[in-house]
């Protein structure tokens, strides 16, 4: 057999929690084909439950509702046999995935891209450009400007996973090379590049969508046709599907749908990505060195330059507009799309020389699960916590996490984010100091030396902080 320099890849569909079964099988090819797997991706729909709490943060029907196994994977009793890395579907444990909303390890050895992100895996000398954007499309909360407050409603927790605009305009921003993209759901009329009649044959339900030209998400074939990844895999219908788009551009991507996780069904698909980004499905690599994962430098910038519209995420204004008609999404505020660019590009002159990798900072944060917990009745959690692995990320930008709180986290003891859009200063001194007394003397005194200045701002007054009261 010939030996080929490369990282062997693993990609799978609908995950839905069965983490043993799906790391068995994964044990099983590697005995079977004699290769060591050095990289599973995963299209979503993981449920990554660590105890009843998660349960009720997750939509779906109670009587679906199960415990799984990931639980023993989150206290280390059992270990993920090859590194892992997944983007969230429509029936996750929501309130624990938005800990890491910019990506994160939900165990050891499993890696959350996040809502939307781009990173580089390596092994040896081989090098890819990983993309994903977790969820699936839906016209009503796309430019909805508000995001799930916490503890979710029921309409929250399907809201919660459906794709929001800020996070596909950061994409938008992106403009280097990515070779492999992950999303759960399938990009808009991606049918019409592989064997259509197929796939009605073996899934009869889908015509009257294909032929009313409303199958697959359109903010996907707008990534799609925008990004022009090399590979994309997505999951979502429950079927395997292949298909090969080629682009104005004379670039190529192609598309691989998996099925989910039972007896007799296509849901795992095994090749190699060589070092010159060619991919095999015969031949495999056999170099022991490790993968390691990376922060990408132009995401890093990305995040930097879009950071403060998230303080404002319920203010945020309409990134995009949908014809649907024309089957088409597009970009509006040009001019100001325009100059989030070129400050991306201004930011990118600091981390393009950069090489951060990405740690292991992984961390328990909730009790979990034990097999004989008494209880038998969901229970209802009151918050979502600032997790170490996003403080530990927006150190990167010389950020602070608590100034989301409110809204990608929500800790009762923390004040809130109020939604004062240019005063993230005098928030900011809030949040951080422990002296309730204290910091409200010290507000007073600074909106008083304002009023003096006749510099105050008209709107802002005491009453816009009324956790000081």
């Amino acid at each position: 057999m010939i030996q080929v320099e490369g990282i062997n890849i693993a990609v799978e569909g609908c995950f839905h929690g069965n983490f043993d079964e799906i790391f068995g099988e994964i044990i099983d090819i590697e005995k079977k084909k004699q290769i060591k797997i050095d990289l599973l991706l995963v299209c979503g729909d993981v449920q990554t439950i660590r105890n009843k709490n998660d349960m009720y943060n997750m939509a779906c029907p109670k009587k679906y509702l199960e415990m799984g196994s990931f639980y023993k994977y989150y206290t280390g009793e059992k270990i993920a046999p090859c590194l892992t890395i997944f983007i969230g579907g429509n029936h996750e444990a929501s309130n624990y995935l938005r800990e890491m909303h910019f990506g994160g390890w939900v165990c050891p050895n499993v890696y959350y891209l996040g809502n939307s992100n781009v990173i580089e895996v390596k092994k040896g000398n081989t090098t890819f450009k990983l993309g994903g954007n977790s969820g699936i499309f839906n016209n009503h909360d796309f430019n909805n400007p508000k995001l799930e407050s916490f503890p979710f409603t029921q309409d929250q927790l399907h809201s919660v996973y459906h794709i929001k605009q800020f996070d596909l305009y950061k994409l938008n921003l992106y403009e280097g090379d990515i070779n492999i993209f992950l999303s759960h759901d399938w990009p808009l009329s991606i049918e019409k590049h592989g064997n259509i009649n197929d796939l009605i044959r073996k899934k009869k339900h889908f015509e009257a969508d294909i032929l009313d030209g409303k199958f697959g998400s359109i903010s996907h074939q707008y990534l799609l046709n925008k990004l022009q990844p090399n590979f994309w895999f997505a999951a979502h219908m429950h079927v395997k599907f292949e298909a090969l788009v080629n682009h104005h551009s004379n670039k190529k991507t192609k598309f691989l749908a998996l099925d989910k996780c039972l007896p007799g069904r296509e849901f795992l698909q095994v090749f190699t990505y060589t070092k010159e980004g060619v991919d095999l499905y015969n031949q495999f690599a056999f170099n022991n060195e490790p993968i390691e994962l990376y922060y990408d430098p132009e995401w890093l910038a990305i995040m930097k330059t879009t950071f403060n519209l998230q303080l404002i995420w319920d203010k945020m204004p309409k990134l995009f507009d949908i014809n649907y008609a024309q089957k088409e999404l597009k970009i509006i505020r040009w001019q100001k799309y325009q100059q989030m660019l070129q400050a991306k590009q201004q930011l990118l002159i600091n981390y393009k020389n950069q090489r951060i990798k990405i740690p292991n900072n992984f961390q328990i944060t909730a009790t979990p699960y034990y097999k004989n917990d008494p209880t038998n009745k969901l229970t209802f959690p009151n918050r979502v916590i600032l997790n170490n692995q996003i403080d530990d990320y927006l150190k990167l930008f010389n950020e602070s996490g608590l100034q989301l709180n409110g809204f990608l986290f929500y800790e009762p003891q923390q004040p809130q984010k109020k939604e004062i859009q240019n005063q993230f200063q005098v928030i900011n001194k809030i949040e951080i100091q422990q002296n309730k007394e204290k910091v409200k003397q010290e507000i007073l005194k600074q909106l008083d030396q304002q009023q003096k200045q006749q510099k105050k701002d008209d709107n802002l007054n005491i009453l816009d902080f009324p956790f000081l009261q």
